[in-house]
């Protein structure tokens, strides 16, 4: 499956070769985040229906409101299907199918924590560095208030929908990295 246009540093070899399955994989952070969405579209929905000066700042919620509920799904799902993942001795890639160009890629010493979350078939994601929180940080700014509030910020670097977490982590292993197993 390796396209000729990808090219490996000096002294580089894969180790593992992943496809993701084309579904998704929700925990509870998701979860809450869906929720949100659409307690966020139905508060929309009454400042549109409202007749009042509110009227446009309905329409604003109500557009990034089905983003948030629906259209990022789309975009996740077109991520899942053109992608793959490797693992090689010396960093992680997320390379485009079609054109095998490396649309992401992470050298193993520039991450701090790998953290593998996945339900009891060990289908989940796997995220290389620190979980984004659904409320965030207390020193991260939100756009309306100073602090606090839903964090909608994806993941940076993460394979999404991996199948058989447990084949994989062993390979992190071997390598010298530590994982962190979260079960939903």
């Amino acid at each position: 499956m390796l396209p000729t246009k990808f090219i490996l540093n000096n002294n580089e070899i894969i180790m593992k070769e992943i496809l993701p399955r084309k579904s998704f994989f929700f925990n509870t952070t998701e979860k809450l985040r869906i929720l949100f969405s659409f307690f966020y579209l139905a508060v929309s929905v009454l400042f549109i229906f409202s007749k009042s000066p509110i009227l446009i700042f309905g329409i604003v919620m109500f557009f990034i409101g089905l983003y948030l509920a629906f259209f990022r799904w789309v975009l996740r799902y077109f991520d899942i299907k053109n992608n793959y993942y490797l693992i090689t001795n010396q960093r992680i890639i997320i390379v485009e199918k079609s054109t095998g160009e490396i649309e992401q890629e992470r050298n193993f010493f520039e991450i701090n924590e790998i953290n593998a979350e996945m339900n009891g078939s060990f289908f989940g994601n796997i995220i290389f560095g620190e979980p984004e929180n659904i409320f965030g940080k207390s020193d991260e700014p939100f756009s309306f208030f100073n602090r606090g509030g839903m964090n909608f910020t994806e993941d940076k670097y993460v394979f999404l929908s991996v199948e058989n977490i447990n084949e994989v982590i062993p390979v992190f292993e071997e390598l010298g990295l530590k994982v962190k197993k979260t079960f939903y």
